[in-house]
């Protein structure tokens, strides 16, 4: 019995560690298979059209090149960028890499692909030449999966609870952390932005909000100016008084002189019959 009971503990144990060490690796997803016939057929004749020989390049693409391992390309979510808390920070893209090695051994570059949604094809997107990502891609952990960050020009590996920085580019972190801690220090990386623009929205708005005001002092001054002023002249027009003289105006003065007086005629006498 306690032989078993030993056992017990130790398998359960097993399981514990076992399950511990799955939680902290990702499994890679799944190639689509238009992809990885496009990596093991296409790729090759494509680079030497295009970065080969043809085009005077020193890297001879032939079929002897090698493509490495294909992995699938995650990128930061809009919720994880603009500083939210998240429970999903990354999402797939329509992206796939692999590293792309000449046939004398030197590493010609790292060969991005994706599938064109107008003809659902896979087609080579990207290529960058130099061994310098080839060779940063090449040093991520085991288990994780790899994260392009554009607007910082980074490049991570990720196994859902740990970031390490394999192209720092500008993000500023240089060493293991965790996603959150990733999220803090861009966030504390001030953008550069572009001078506003002036907001004519606003410039409307006080615009139409002065005409108001000015429409509004016109309908509420004059009315009030037109009352002062008949107030001023109304005096000028009352009638005199019955107790003074009828005031004469000097139009009526000068009419009253203008007109002669006609003195009345005389009858003649009429004489009497005797």
């Amino acid at each position: 019995m306690l032989r078993k009971a030993i056992a017990v503990v130790v398998l359960a144990t097993a399981v514990v560690f076992a399950t511990g060490s799955a939680a902290n690796a990702l499994d890679e997803p799944r190639v689509p298979e238009n992809v990885g016939q496009y990596f093991a057929s296409k790729l090759t004749p494509r680079l030497a059209e295009l970065f080969g020989a043809k085009a005077g390049a020193e890297v001879v693409f032939d079929s002897a090149t090698k493509v490495g391992g294909i992995h699938r390309v995650l990128t930061w979510t809009t919720a994880f960028l603009s500083g939210a808390k998240t429970d999903e920070p990354t999402r797939l893209t329509n992206n796939w890499v692999a590293t792309v090695t000449a046939a004398d051994g030197t590493i010609a570059g790292v060969a991005t692909v994706w599938i064109n949604p107008a003809s659902d094809q896979a087609e080579l997107a990207d290529f960058s030449p130099g061994r310098a990502l080839a060779t940063a891609l090449g040093t991520a952990p085991t288990g994780t999966l790899i994260i392009r960050d554009d607007a910082r020009s980074a490049w991570l590996a990720t196994d859902g609870t740990t970031v390490t920085p394999l192209v720092t580019g500008s993000s500023g972190v240089s060493a293991a952390t965790t996603p959150a801690g990733y999220q803090r220090q861009f966030s504390l990386v001030a953008p550069v932005t572009a001078e506003s623009a002036p907001n004519l929205g606003l410039l409307v708005a006080v615009v139409v909000l002065g005409i108001v005001v000015v429409v509004l002092a016109v309908f509420v001054l004059l009315p009030d100016r037109r009352r002062r002023l008949r107030a001023k002249v109304a005096p000028m027009a009352e009638p005199a008084t019955a107790s003074g003289p009828p005031l004469v105006t000097e139009a009526a003065a000068v009419v009253a002189v203008a007109v002669p007086v006609i003195p009345a005629a005389k009858k003649p006498a009429v004489k009497k019959s005797p």
